[in-house]
Formats: structure tokens, sequence, C-alpha cells
């Protein structure tokens, strides 16, 4: 059904015709680039023709790639650090859970029919705004980015007992208690029901994607002036296969595993690493350990542009990450004609299937490296791969078709029952009857 036959067919029936929803998307403000925010606002970009819908982000940003024309309205989020700790000399992975913001505050006076959380970090703060739609008798729903990841931080970033135990106070328990009390869950793929189930949600869940836009297969660009600054050579050297990684350099991406795996190859490539460096990944011992006719490049913070150019440029896109619920930027890689090589995690499964890539174990390096040995010498297969990803995409993960998901879970949440909500909003709502 289309999204307009969504509109006509649900909204009625006591429910605005057009909801006003709030998208509050949840990110640390100091992050450059988030997946999760990226893929909220292209997500409500979707909905905005359908409902009336305002994004509030930690983050600010100027829209995460949505062209201004289509963007929802958007208000200002202030965040700030609790002012007893001190922040100069607090690494920013821990700075993540303090973050405080006037969501909250956003939400009490919006008079909104329905609130979006995007985003569980941090997630005390996921816990205020969720408190804040309870006191209002405010339905919400929340998406499951980054649940995965949630589920199964101590495992992938080594905790020991008592980084345990901060995390499940600090992440896990306000993460659970948020989906406890939701009108609604949008698990991004099928990988996260048992997750959100395990956290004791027992109402609707809905499967709403992220999508992405597709672009055209010929594109009038200026790439070389790109690629040149990158220091990309422009031209494809016989024999050599181009691979492109890209995400924030955090344990859970897997970087370290990827590095070790290249550095055991013996045939010629091209890795470009993009993002922005982290301290504790030696680069520069990887990047000097290349043999002949091998080269790593690590780019730093890239520009919408600079992603698209070295989409066009590369021939396989390579993620193995450790822990992950569905990668936008696997989409997007796919989107473009790659074919992927990552790691069967979360919901890497539901994007990515054995005509569109290959799926290894996560930090299986021996897995990797011979991933890659086997494709460079296979060109054809290579081809082949990367035109069924487009496909997939175009058949499955489009933001269109999130929206008509999206729209579907926030039908089910507006009817949810009257004593799904608190006490407070049950009052609120008979002093109006009044």
């Amino acid at each position: 059904m289309s999204p307009e036959a969504k509109i006509a067919g649900d909204w009625g029936q006591g429910r605005p015709a057009s909801p006003r929803v709030l998208a509050a998307v949840i990110v640390p403000p100091h992050l450059s680039v988030s997946g999760g925010a990226r893929a909220a606002e292209q997500l409500s970009a979707a909905l905005a023709p359908y409902c009336d819908m305002t994004i509030a982000s930690m983050m600010n940003g100027s829209g995460a790639g949505v062209d201004s024309a289509e963007a929802p309205r958007r208000i200002a989020v202030t965040s700030w650090c609790s002012p007893w700790l001190r922040w100069s000399s607090l690494p920013s992975r821990y700075r993540t859970l303090f973050y405080r913001s006037n969501l909250p505050e956003l939400v009490a006076r919006g008079g909104y029919d329905l609130v979006h959380l995007h985003n569980p970090m941090p997630a005390l703060e996921l816990e205020r705004t969720a408190a804040a739609c309870r006191r209002t008798g405010t339905p919400y729903v929340i998406s499951t980015h980054g649940f995965n990841e949630v589920a199964n931080g101590s495992r992938i970033y080594g905790f020991n007992r008592l980084k345990r135990a901060i995390w499940q106070a600090l992440v896990v328990g306000p993460v659970a208690r948020v989906v406890r009390h939701a009108a609604g869950v949008f698990a991004l793929s099928p990988a996260d029901i048992e997750i959100v189930t395990a956290m004791g949600f027992k109402g609707p869940i809905s499967i709403v994607t992220n999508g992405v836009p597709v672009p055209p297969l010929s594109t009038v660009n200026d790439d070389q002036p790109l690629l040149r600054r990158l220091g990309l050579p422009e031209a494809r050297a016989p024999g050599r296969i181009t691979c492109m990684f890209l995400a924030n350099h955090t344990p859970n991406k897997g970087l370290p595993q990827l590095l070790e795996a290249f550095s055991r190859l013996r045939q010629p490539y091209l890795l470009v690493v993009g993002g922005e460096k982290r301290d504790g990944i030696d680069y520069d011992r990887y990047a000097s350990a290349c043999g002949p006719d091998q080269r790593i490049i690590v780019t730093g913070r890239l520009s919408d542009a600079e992603v698209a150019a070295l989409f066009r440029r590369s021939d396989l896109f390579v993620f193995p990450t450790l822990a992950d619920t569905l990668p936008l930027v696997v989409l997007e890689a796919m989107a473009h004609g790659l074919p992927v090589l990552a790691t069967r995690v979360g919901g890497i499964p539901f994007q990515v299937d054995e005509t569109c890539g290959v799926l290894v174990p996560p930090g299986d390096v021996a897995a990797i490296a011979e991933a890659v040995a086997s494709l460079a010498a296979d060109p054809a297969r290579l081809a082949a791969l990367g035109v069924n990803a487009r496909a997939r995409v175009l058949a499955r993960f489009t933001w269109e078709r999130a929206a008509e998901q999206a729209l579907a879970g926030y039908e089910k949440a507006l009817r949810a029952p009257v004593e799904r909500r608190s006490l407070a909003g049950q009052s609120k709502m008979l002093a109006d009857a009044r």
C-alpha cells in the first residue's frame, strides 16, 4: 500500500489528518557523523509529506544529506555535560554517557501526537526524554539504531567486571526501561526482535528498515579533482582491487582486524580507509608494511561528494564490524553498485545475501583475507555481485518503503490502549475532557 493510501485509510477515526510527530535524535553532540542520526534525518524527510514532522537532534546538523526543500521543520537542541565532572580530562567515549539536553522540555511543551526516538546513546538522556513523554501522556516509538551494540557492548569492548556493571547501569538498563514503556518498537531487521524481547518489550514490533537514495547509474560528476585531493590515483591499475572502508574508527567497527587481514595479502590492492583517525590504531605501521603495488590511504573525515566519488572508484566495500544493527553505509555502498564483504552480525545478513556479497565470522582475520583474495582474483564475479547489490537495494531498502513501514507503525502506536500510557497522561486527558 502506498503512503498516500495509508494516510487516507488510517489517519481518520478520531486521529489528526496529519499527526504531529517529533523525531528526537539522541546522539553525542561531539560526533562529526552518526549513521543513526543520518538515518533518522532521512526517514523523517521521507515521512514529511504525510506527517507534520519536526526534527530535534542533539547533533544540530544541517540535514545529514537531506535536500533542504524536502527537510522537515527543525528545532535547535541545547546539550551540555553536568558541571560536577571534569570533562576536559575525560575521553569522549566516557563523556558520551553523561550528556544532557533540553529534549525533555521540548517534548513537554510541544503538544505532539507522537514522539519517535532515534539512537540509544547517551542512554540516560534517552530515558529522560522517554520519561517526559510518559509524564505528558504522549506515546512514543523507538527505532533500534545501535541496539546490537548496546546488547553486545560488554563483549565487543572487552569490559572487566566493573566496566560491565557500569555498562549495565548506565546503558543497558536505561535503554531496556525505555523499550518496555514504548507504544511500539521499530526493529531495523528481524535480528533486533530477540534483543527487544529480552529487554521485556511486549507490545507491537514493526520492521522499519533503513533506506538509501539510489543514485543514477550514469552520473555526470567531478570525481577526478576529489580523488586527487584524497591522494588516490585517477586510473585503476590492471589487476589491483580497490577496497573501501567507511565508519567511525571505534573498536566495534573492526578496523584493526581489517588492517591485519590486508597485511596478510600478497596480491596488489588499494585500501581506502574513510573516517577520522583514533588513538589506539597504528595506521602508520600497516601503511609502511605494504608490499609492491599495495597501498593504504586513510582519508580522514569525508564530505558526501567525496564519499560518492570513492564509491564510484572502488571495486569492493569492506565492513568487518564486530557488532552492528543495520549499518546505513552498507546500503549506500550497495546502492552505488558495490559488492560487500562484511561480517555476519546483527542485521547485516538481512542486508547482504550470497547474491550480492560475502559474509564472514566477526573478528576472523584469516577469513577476511581469504575472501578479499578470492574476490580480487575473479573480477567477473565482483561485477555480478555489484549489479545484484544495487538491485537488492532498489527492491527492499528505499526510504519510500521505509516510510510506508513507519506510517503503519505510527498508526499502531496512536491506537495503543490508554492503559499503556502513564497515570499522569491519563489524568491530563481526563482534565482536558472536562
